[in-house]
């Protein structure tokens, strides 16, 4: 979901009431591999492992056997709910062909609100332990395109929209999901995601995002993360927050494989980029400089921004600072999320083998153990299933949402190409709106902390979104190799 329920978070303040407060957990422990491997696939990409089985050089069972060596090597992080236990089979059986998707034979993870048959699917809830369900579409696509689901990702429980005071990443069934660049925020939803692209426990994951839980895990942890045009992936069997919000997403090491994940979980015809590193040249980018989004700025935050105006006029680009429509932020979510949540999940556990059957359920089920099932609290599910809304007020103010921050962001993008802001400090913006957003590696914190560059497009422009992203991203790998391996 988002994380405007973790303001502190924004100011810098590192996890640290996880460590404090004693919980129970139902942290998975991963089966032991141990496959003598002698390849080192560290820093491969999707393309490099491609053309390595190509030559002869990998097999994709081997390939997958790495991962799953480092999923063992690294379970401290808590980046994972399970495993695929027929992915070693399905990749044994992968024979490449220059005709295959470049996805053909490659390990996906994919967070654990996406179902998937052959692995429950749980929202990281205790409750949902053992939901059985059908394929979402996405990963069916993936699938039809040859791609190898190697498991389940952690992720903050239900999204992150259970508790106001939970922490980034957590879930009862998981744990919490760990920083691998030292004792920082996780980001939520998506962070186990993120951390196991971060970390190469796999090439590509997917996240899902209402508002914020793409952008800022992938800021969290270095890496690439792009919140897709509503409607641009199908919401199909995806455990809901709100479909006038909810994406699923694609999140790698590097745009061309963004675009890559991407034409594989949609059936929209997507026209191929023109990646060019000159391809700001001549271009226009909007800095929002809004007080709604400078408040959240942090110490050393001006500093990053600065160097990401410089290397972007080192490319050709003209960086001007925006403000946007003031409506644009005059916008109201949480009862529409609420509403949204209680109906969707009804409709999504409908027809499951389960003895939940909607919010109400879940909250029972917690309420017997509240320490080990809902250590943070489930107020935001009980107040989504208790609380009173007006239909019609919701579709109302539903519907102004998206033209306040639509009509705003069109305005802005009369005058520049592409809009600029810092990790998730303009998601209440974007994510009404259903405008795509991309966060990349862009700097570091003097602590060390990550912190990634956002740009923001108008809906459908996803494609240019990932062009413009591609020159940014090649001029900052060039400047600033930093990577965590």
């Amino acid at each position: 979901m988002s994380d405007f329920n973790n303001d502190d978070y924004l100011k810098g303040q590192v996890i640290k009431q996880i460590r404090q407060k004693k919980m129970t957990s139902y942290q998975v422990k991963l089966e032991s591999t141990d496959y003598k491997l002698d390849k080192d696939l560290l820093d491969e990409t999707l393309f490099s492992l491609q053309n390595r089985v190509k030559k002869g050089e990998l097999t994709y069972e081997e390939i997958l056997k790495f991962y799953l060596n480092r999923i063992h090597d690294n379970q401290d992080l808590n980046a994972l709910i399970c495993i695929n236990k027929h992915a070693v089979n399905e990749a044994r059986q992968k024979v490449y062909d220059d005709k295959h998707s470049l996805l053909y034979g490659i390990p996906v993870l994919v967070k654990d609100n996406i179902s998937t048959k052959d692995m429950p699917t749980t929202g990281g809830a205790v409750a949902l332990e053992n939901l059985q369900t059908e394929d979402a579409e996405i990963i069916r696509l993936l699938k039809e395109a040859g791609a190898i689901i190697l498991g389940k990702a952690n992720l903050s429980e239900w999204a992150n929209f259970m508790s106001t005071e939970s922490s980034n990443g957590y879930s009862a069934l998981g744990g919490q999901t760990m920083n691998p660049y030292g004792s920082f925020d996780v980001g939520g939803s998506s962070s186990g995601s993120a951390v196991a692209v971060a970390s190469q426990l796999a090439p590509l994951a997917i996240g899902t995002e209402t508002a914020g839980s793409i952008i800022y895990p992938a800021s969290q942890n270095g890496i690439v993360g792009l919140k897709p045009t509503l409607g641009l992936i199908s919401q199909d069997k995806i455990i809901p927050i709100s479909k006038s919000h909810d994406t699923a997403g694609p999140m790698a090491r590097s745009v061309k494989e963004i675009y890559e994940l991407l034409k594989c979980m949609t059936m929209i015809q997507l026209r191929k980029p023109v990646f060019n590193e000159r391809a700001f040249k001549n271009k226009k980018v909007g800095l929002i400089v809004n007080n709604e989004v400078t408040t959240y700025y942090r110490e050393g935050d001006d500093l990053i921004i600065n160097e990401a105006i410089r290397h972007l006029e080192s490319i050709g680009a003209e960086v001007k600072e925006i403000k946007l429509d003031d409506r644009a932020f005059d916008t109201k979510v949480y009862d529409i999320l609420k509403y949204e949540f209680r109906l969707g999940v009804k409709s999504f556990l409908q027809g499951l083998k389960t003895d939940i059957k909607n919010l109400g359920d879940v909250i029972k089920f917690n309420q017997k153990d509240m320490d080990a099932l809902a250590p943070f609290n489930h107020e935001i599910i009980k107040q989504a299933y208790l609380e009173y809304f007006d239909p019609d007020e919701i579709n109302s103010q539903t519907e102004q949402n998206r033209n306040f921050t639509r009509q705003s962001l069109d305005k802005a993008l009369e005058d520049v190409d592409i809009l600029m802001t810092l990790s998730n400090y303009s998601t209440s913006v974007y994510a009404p709106a259903g405008y795509p957003a991309i966060c990349l590696p862009a700097s570091y914190r003097a602590s060390g902390e990550p912190v990634g560059i956002t740009f923001i497009a108008s809906a459908h422009e996803d494609i240019k979104l990932l062009e413009l992203s591609y020159a940014f991203e090649k001029c900052i790998t060039r400047k600033n190799p930093r990577r965590l391996t």
